[in-house]
């Protein structure tokens, strides 16, 4: 852990600590076993995950998904660890399968950024039709592309800032947030350089996770799937996001964890997206798995708040990330800004923000496992 104890200091140091502690955990699953896959990009990079099989008759399967948005895999560490510790003993071997998946976008996590090596959000790749891949898709990026995916240098901090600030507001003026919130979140498949750019087809990372279930569901009368985030959303209290094909209402979900924020992925609770992975694994589980009860759910860490002020600090720190990286900077001291306030919108140096969140996901895990049948008495 670095000097503060807060995360790990690095994408490997995390992956060791998973591949060290894991196979201790799973003792009382007979057959479990630990697995890589190495990135076609970067060999010494690997998608781990650790399976493990209920050791009498399988009734309930549990999967735990780190890092989709690679940065945001300090987090996911954490509060798999979280996991390991506290729960994970309290869990029946005997009808219980496993399947976690740690930084399943290591290539991101080891580089501190969202996206994988191609630039793509995994979270808008998740498209099982190839059509769905459509360039023509969003137009609202297209029409605000200058504001949001600007394709020159970073200008020095001051200049920056204040050139993100006029633009905000003439966009706001012309278009409104709502075309704003859709253009630079809802994902686009035509700006290979762009923010939240799905691709032209299936990922490695998507394939592997697809295959990973497809292998693992079959035989279990339900399957939990938690899937972890940091970024967006109040400070202090972890939001769990929903599919909206999820039949449950978020006041009905709220009594059955005993949690108290519980949202949609749709434009009035959070935000809408397009091929994102939760709502595409509901979209499967209906055709592939009718017989199987299934549950998927994000836990969602907000960061620098849900106020006016601190989503606009929010959408400045993409914006800037992403022009950084694919048209560099006119000074080093922009460059260290950008990435101080990318890093604290994905992994902040906060003690207090940390134990809050801890608490969060253990009030949330409690809660889940408890209604959806884990924990042993």
């Amino acid at each position: 852990m670095d000097i503060r104890g807060l995360w790990p200091s690095s994408y490997f140091e995390a992956r060791q600590w998973f591949r060290e502690t894991m196979p201790q955990s799973l003792l009382a699953w007979r057959g479990a076993r630990l697995e890589a896959q190495p990135l076609d990009t970067e060999a010494e990079l690997t998608i781990d995950w650790a399976f493990a099989k209920a050791s009498d008759a399988p009734e309930r399967l549990l999967v735990l998904i780190t890092g989709l948005h690679g940065i945001e895999g300090f987090v996911g560490a954490v509060i798999l660890r979280l996991f390991v510790d506290k729960f994970l003993p309290r869990l029946d071997a005997a009808s219980t399968g496993l399947l976690v998946v740690h930084a399943m976008n290591p290539w991101g996590m080891h580089h501190g950024r969202k996206v994988n090596a191609q630039n793509l959000d995994l979270n808008r790749n998740f498209l099982i039709a190839p059509q769905d891949f459509d360039p023509a898709f969003n137009p609202d990026y297209g029409r605000l592309k200058t504001f949001i995916g600007p394709e020159r240098p970073v200008d020095p901090p001051g200049r920056a800032a204040a050139r993100f600030a006029l633009g905000l507001v003439k966009v706001l003026r012309a278009h409104g947030s709502a075309v704003l919130q859709r253009a630079s979140l809802l994902g686009q498949y035509r700006d290979p350089r762009g923010m939240y750019y799905g691709g032209t087809g299936l990922a490695q990372e998507a394939q592997l996770l697809l295959r990973l279930l497809r292998e693992s569901v079959p035989g279990h009368q339900s399957v939990t799937l938690l899937d972890m985030h940091s970024g967006y959303g109040p400070r202090l209290q972890m939001s769990l996001v929903h599919s909206p094909r999820e039949a449950r209402s978020g006041q009905e979900l709220r009594q059955r964890f005993n949690y108290p924020r519980v949202l949609k992925a749709d434009d009035c609770d959070f935000y809408a997206m397009r091929g994102d992975m939760v709502d595409t694994l509901y979209a499967l589980a209906e055709t592939a798995w009718p017989d199987i009860r299934f549950y998927a759910s994000s836990f969602e860490f907000g960061t620098f708040g849900d106020s006016t002020l601190s989503l606009a600090r929010s959408l400045r720190a993409m914006i800037l990330e992403n022009q950084l990286h694919h048209y560099g900077a006119g000074s080093d001291a922009a460059a260290r800004w950008i990435r101080r306030e990318f890093t604290a919108l994905y992994r902040p140096d906060d003690s207090w923000w940390w134990e809050k969140a801890k608490a969060d996901a253990r009030q949330a895990f409690e809660g889940i496992l408890h209604a959806e049948g884990f924990l042993r008495a």
